[in-house]
């Protein structure tokens, strides 16, 4: 709450001082550029200051990976809620394709949910990850029933209008978000070139004591660090 009234007190500030002498320029007169960074100030404290409506992207990003952990029986009573909401009088059978959100929906996936509901007029298959391009194509395609996907682009756009997330997420303990950064950065392939280029940099700094050098060198010996803890044996099987 802090940080936001800094913003909003802060960025008209900033945007006057950076409004007056481009107009200042533009029309060499005192009079039109007040009038006019005036007038721009003040539509953006009206932007800042208009409540927003719905969950951000962070939230919304958040809120559908909660979703895809749900058991099927309750992910699909949301999942329908969501697409009911926008499409009101819409008499269709749902398939929650619960998957987490990096992954894709298949082609394969398209034909296994419509394999499991032969016999219904139309499928909506509710994906809580991104829809491949060739399996929307053979989505469309597809008959008795017809099947309409709704991936995770369209649910977080949904997810955007509801006022407030069913639960509130709770806070991940910076321990675990330096894990999880740890383990991405393990995941990533050890170049010979950038230990190469991290070595030179280091060499750099060492000579002309330029810290520039040193910051641009500890991503890559940060990667080095993850990769090589990520290859020694844990102690327990669930050591972080």
């Amino acid at each position: 709450m802090l940080g936001r009234r800094i913003d909003r007190a802060a960025l008209p500030l900033l945007a006057a001082a950076a409004l007056y002498p481009f107009f200042l320029n533009a029309w060499r007169s005192i009079p039109l550029a007040c009038a006019a960074t005036f007038a721009c100030v003040m539509l953006i404290r009206r932007l800042l200051g208009r409540p927003r409506r719905g969950l951000n992207r962070t939230a919304a990003r958040t809120e559908l990976l909660r979703i895809a952990a749900l058991p099927d029986a309750e992910a699909a009573d949301v999942l329908r809620e969501l697409i009911e909401a926008r499409y009101p009088g819409e008499v269709f059978a749902l398939f929650p394709a619960l998957k987490h959100p990096e992954t894709s929906l298949s082609s394969g996936d398209v034909l296994a949910a419509w394999k499991a509901n032969r016999g219904a007029a139309r499928l909506v298959i509710a994906a809580t990850c991104p829809c491949e391009p060739r399996a929307a194509c053979y989505a469309r395609q597809l008959a008795d029933p017809e099947v309409a996907v709704v991936d995770s682009r369209l649910l977080l756009r949904l997810l955007g209008r509801r006022a407030s997330p069913v639960t509130e997420p709770r806070a991940v303990p910076l321990r675990r978000r330096l894990a999880g950064w740890f383990a991405f950065a393990a995941s990533r392939p050890i170049q010979p070139r950038n230990l190469l280029l991290a070595a030179v940099m280091l060499a750099v700094y060492r000579l002309n004591g330029n810290p520039m050098y040193l910051f641009a060198a500890l991503p890559l010996l940060l990667q080095l660090a993850a990769a090589l803890r990520h290859r020694r044996f844990r102690r327990t099987l669930f050591d972080r």
